[in-house]
């Protein structure tokens, strides 16, 4: 008896399993092609360098079609599915292996937790969801830098200059005398920095002693240039480019900041949801559920507005830093997170750490509806967790 007992709880868990599986990875696939072409014009605005284009009458790189705001949008279905799958493969596996062995009142053996071993095995299924996501996260930026570059080149042939954005080729550089290449034309932020271009972005000038008509390409610069020239615009051939130029580490670059940009988000969202929900019902009682009260449509846009916005004011600098530390020249011209933002403010002052708020504001407020009714079911999930089994219907 006990081990039919067990056989139709197996049975039912892998049932619970499989549904939330599929249904957590549809929604994930649709929510993310629905939002992306916010997180493209979030991106492409973090990384251009809109004054210096406009000081060389650099035509705007901005999409032309429909098409190109979904560019990198395969990359980032794919990485929530994958986050998605791994978020509740992880949270199945450590809430099963902290949950207690003990039996039901017909004396069937079953598997019990608690609140907080679930909260735990939040945090761990948190941890390895984000790690999951950090490949796919860099392949969808280094696409969306070479819509952004192909664009660039084309808009720049269009209205006849010889200007080359990838700083490969500088008309007239043999004749004059040598300088920092950056005070002599726009040089795009979305192209591979070969040898030369980095000398001069790292703010070192060729001597006028230097026979700069004897520069000598490396090989990784010719390779840099022929991804410059022709950038790879589709899912796997932007996979062959990273690893052509990076190597296989060039899919984890920026992962620490990514962590602690995912865990600032979902603590300070929270936080800022609570708060202002105590604003809005300032005599609901802690016992009961987020939602047991009916907020009017104003409160409830009220509530997304307000947890969207203190997302966006404490988090946006990280975001920003995070494109930086996984873009394509990631790898040589930024070293770590702090130099990173030191330079950001440098080159583009302190609201340079606040580029690309407005999309990515909407695109968290929206979103923000979504996890504020999954809250609701896990919070009802921790409150009855004493008596539940994981994973089962009973």
């Amino acid at each position: 008896m006990n081990r039919l007992a067990e056989s139709q709880h197996d049975s039912s868990l892998d049932d619970s399993l499989l549904t939330a599986l599929v249904s957590g990875t549809s929604t994930a696939a649709l929510t993310g092609s629905l939002l992306y072409p916010l997180d493209f014009i979030k991106t492409q605005t973090q990384l251009n360098n809109a004054k210096v284009a406009a000081k060389y009458k650099i035509p705007s790189n901005s999409p032309t079609s429909l098409s190109h705001l979904f560019k990198g949008c395969s990359a980032f279905v794919i990485g929530s599915m994958v986050k998605n799958s791994a978020r509740i493969f992880s949270y199945h596996w450590s809430s099963n292996f902290m949950s207690l062995e003990t039996t039901d009142s017909h004396g069937n053996h079953i598997k019990k937790t608690t609140a907080p071993r679930i909260v735990i095995a939040g945090i761990m299924s948190g941890f390895i969801e984000t790690i999951c996501i950090i490949p796919f996260e860099n392949i969808k930026i280094t696409m969306i830098q070479n819509m952004s570059l192909y664009n660039e080149i084309t808009k720049v042939k269009e209205i006849g200059s010889n200007v080359d954005v990838t700083g490969y080729s500088i008309p007239g550089k043999h004749h004059k005398p040598p300088q920092n290449i950056f005070n002599k034309q726009y040089i795009s932020p979305h192209a591979y920095f070969t040898s030369e271009v980095l000398a001069s972005f790292r703010g070192v000038n060729p001597s006028k002693f230097s026979s700069t008509h004897l520069v000598k390409h490396t090989k990784m610069d010719a390779l840099k240039h022929k991804y410059n020239k022709n950038p790879s615009l589709t899912f796997w051939g932007t996979v062959r480019e990273i690893y052509s130029i990076k190597g296989p580490k060039g899919f984890m670059y920026g992962s620490l900041i990514t962590i602690v940009r995912q865990t600032m988000i979902s603590s300070i969202w929270l936080s800022s949801y609570n708060t202002t929900k105590q604003v809005f019902l300032p005599h609901h009682k802690s016992g009961e559920g987020w939602f047991s009260e009916q907020y009017t449509l104003y409160q409830y846009l009220g509530l997304q507005l307000v947890a969207a916005a203190v997302v966006i004011v404490t988090t946006q600098p990280i975001d920003v830093v995070k494109s930086y530390m996984q873009s394509k020249n990631s790898h040589t011209a930024y070293k770590d997170s702090l130099s990173t933002a030191y330079k950001i403010v440098l080159e583009h002052g302190f609201s340079g750490l606040y580029k690309g708020y407005f999309p990515r504001g909407i695109k968290v407020a929206v979103a923000g509806s979504i996890s504020a009714s999954f809250y609701a079911y896990f919070e009802q999930l921790i409150s009855t967790a004493s008596s539940k089994t994981v994973f089962s219907n009973d």
